[in-house]
């Protein structure tokens, strides 16, 4: 944690120091993924001691993560409601990131942009927006859960072991909407959501470690379906990718 800390201390003293509204951008990005990092790094938000201060943590981390993208900082944000069991708060804040989520954002971390790629960019945003803002409107990345996360749902972290995963944000969406649907017995939602989760799945372009995630927590969403063959042909699927 104290390499965070200390990327903390050099962003405030680049902030205070640089005129350029680049690099101010790049420095206000980092902060929030920095604390994107670190939140998942606190004590478990499952606690009978001091709940209000570690819960006082979670936010201000979680508040300061939300702009490195559209999507990712509110799906670590929805993770936190599911992991403490506030399943209809995270269903809401799902809602909201499927409806900020246009799949025609500018995906980070792609190799290559298409003309096609950055000409919707560019529709997206104007001259007179800051990164900050142009980074929140018009781009998407995938959330990731670090290894030992405290926000990764129980159900994937058994399956996680000792990785650092990578999700697309649309399948965390329909996935955690689906855990959500499973725990308050919502039968009609949850065979909606596991259709969404087959969907996404299907029609997803890959990365390795992103069909890896997506492929087991399909498996998970079976499973927990009690359809214990497809789960099996989902987990193996993913075997084969690694």
């Amino acid at each position: 944690m104290s390499l965070y800390y200390k990327g903390f201390e050099l962003i405030e003293h680049l902030l205070k120091s640089e005129s350029s509204n680049f690099i101010t951008g790049v420095c206000k990005y980092h902060y929030a993924k920095i604390n994107q990092h670190l939140v998942q790094l606190l004590s478990s938000p499952i606690t009978r001691n001091k709940t209000y201060m570690i819960h006082n943590c979670y936010h201000r981390h979680l508040q300061d993560g939300l702009k490195t993208d559209a999507v990712s900082g509110w799906l670590l944000y929805a993770s936190f409601y599911y992991v403490i069991g506030q399943y209809n708060v995270c269903l809401r804040l799902l809602d909201y990131v499927l409806a900020r989520c246009d799949p025609t954002m500018l995906y980070l971390g792609k190799g290559f942009y298409t003309e096609t790629n950055i000409n919707i960019y560019r529709q997206n945003i104007h001259s007179t927006m800051t990164l900050n803002e142009r980074m929140t409107i018009a781009t998407r990345d995938c959330v990731m859960y670090l290894k030992d996360s405290s926000l990764i749902p129980e159900e994937l972290k058994l399956t996680q072991g000792d990785l650092t995963i990578f999700v697309p944000p649309i399948i965390m969406s329909h996935f955690l909407k689906f855990l959500c649907y499973h725990h308050l017995d919502d039968i009609p939602n949850k065979k909606h959501a596991i259709r969404d989760v087959k969907l996404t799945v299907d029609g997803e372009k890959y990365t390795v470690n992103s069909k890896l995630s997506n492929l087991r927590m399909l498996g998970i969403c079976y499973e927990l379906s009690g359809e214990k063959y497809k789960a099996c042909q989902c987990y193996e699927g993913a075997f084969e990718t690694v």
